[in-house]
């Protein structure tokens, strides 16, 4: 409804659906960028993340270096895309990174009549860092000791010099997006604001909803190296942000007084002037009032560690690997070996054991007399056992007298 649109957050031009009608409409441009990694790929047997068959070769002591001298190196492309927004990357030369952005407006120009220029796709070197939805991708200079065993058991360490993948979450991209919502005001020293659009909810549905966001802001840094911090400022901003509001719902005046009362978290219950009932405590305990949950990650200690856990290779996401699976049971020839091998194993698909039961059932249900058939039968058979019943004492008592006769008025 028009009303409620009004109240609901902008997600772009299509709402909620640009992101799945950006998946849909991109997925060409994704085998052709698929294409382009195979074209570009040239490994190289010297260095770590070349060889062949894209298996590592060289130093491997420590998986994460990448050697940032040597006249051989592995040239590759990776390719990376959310929603509308994608990124290149290009290990090699500019020159390659040029030829792919010039294949990339014309293919965009035939195929999506979308006009691209070199300004809306620059080319930037990983050392000065590149902004992707909200995280900075940059290159880290690292002077690791290696180690490794030598011909006669001999353990050799050597300095060496490389470089690693560093991924931070933008601090000003955050603030940005919070001075959108009026969570907050200022650049330097931003300073909470009253969210008054939850004035009239409940405490505990307001700490219900910015816990919800809070979950999904600590799993949006998931991977970025300082989400201990930006995760902790995020709740800094919503923390204070409801206190002022509490603060001017429940009058009283300052955050400090909903601190003392509410404690860090705003898991106690507030109340205003007139105060609550004193069964209050009872109801809470017996369910009848909502209880009210804590922020979440008050403390930075509370926030969880960066995930560096390394992604298999050959993975896909569970959403892609179910449409995979929905396609693969869609094809007839392979419904028609499922149902092959199912015969041969001699066992019987849910489909075919339900199909029995209903034949079945409408089988038995031919057989036998309906339910209002079999209590028309019963109420004919009670009925002419009664008559019966009513002959034998009639006959009993003279046999002729059908109805008792009126006697004599004296």
């Amino acid at each position: 409804a028009p009303e409620e649109a009004l109240t609901q957050p902008d997600w772009g031009h299509c709402g909620v659906l640009s992101p799945l009608l950006a998946n849909v409409c991109l997925d060409e441009f994704d085998k052709w960028m698929d294409e382009k990694i195979e074209e570009f790929y040239k490994p190289s047997k010297s260095d770590v993340v070349g060889g062949e068959d894209g298996i590592e070769q060289g130093n491997t002591s420590w998986p994460e270096f990448v050697p940032t001298s040597g006249p051989d190196k592995t040239r590759k492309v990776d390719y990376i895309r959310f929603g509308g927004h994608f990124l290149i990357g290009v290990r090699g030369p500019r020159a390659d990174a040029a030829v792919i952005r010039k294949q990339l407006i014309e293919f965009c120009d035939q195929r999506f009549r979308i006009k691209l220029d070199n300004e809306s796709l620059p080319i930037e070197h990983i050392t000065k860092g590149i902004m992707f939805l909200d995280h900075v991708l940059c290159r880290r200079v690292v002077y690791p000791t290696l180690r490794y065993t030598a011909t006669g058991g001999k353990i050799i360490s050597e300095k060496g010099v490389g470089t690693l993948l560093s991924v931070t979450a933008s601090l000003k991209q955050c603030i940005r997006q919070f001075r959108k919502l009026e969570f907050l005001k200022g650049d330097r020293e931003p300073d909470p604001q009253p969210c008054f659009r939850m004035f009239h909810a409940t405490q505990a549905h307001t700490n219900l909803q910015m816990n919800k966001l809070l979950t999904t802001m600590a799993e949006w840094y998931r991977y970025a190296d300082n989400r201990k911090k930006v995760v902790n400022f995020c709740s800094y901003i919503i923390r204070g942000s409801l206190a002022k509001l509490y603060a001017a719902k429940y009058k009283l005046r300052s955050r400090a007084k909903v601190y003392k009362i509410a404690s860090r978290n705003l898991s106690r219950p507030l109340k205003d002037k007139k105060g609550q009932s004193p069964e209050y405590t009872n109801l809470l305990r017996m369910g009848l009032v909502d209880s009210v949950d804590g922020l979440q990650y008050t403390r930075m200690s509370m926030v969880p560690d960066p995930d560096y856990t390394p992604l298999p290779s050959g993975w896909r996401p569970d959403h892609e690997k179910f449409l995979l699976e929905y396609i693969k049971l869609t094809d007839q020839q392979t419904l028609e070996e499922q149902r092959s091998c199912i015969r041969e194993e001699g066992l019987i698909t849910p489909q075919d054991h339900i199909s029995m039961l209903v034949w079945s059932y409408k089988k038995n249900a031919v057989l036998l007399p309906s339910s209002k058939e079999s209590d028309v039968q019963e109420s004919i058979e009670d009925l002419g056992s009664d008559t019966d019943e009513l002959n034998n004492k009639e006959l009993g008592h003279g046999g002729h007298q059908g109805f008792p006769q009126p006697t004599e008025m004296s």
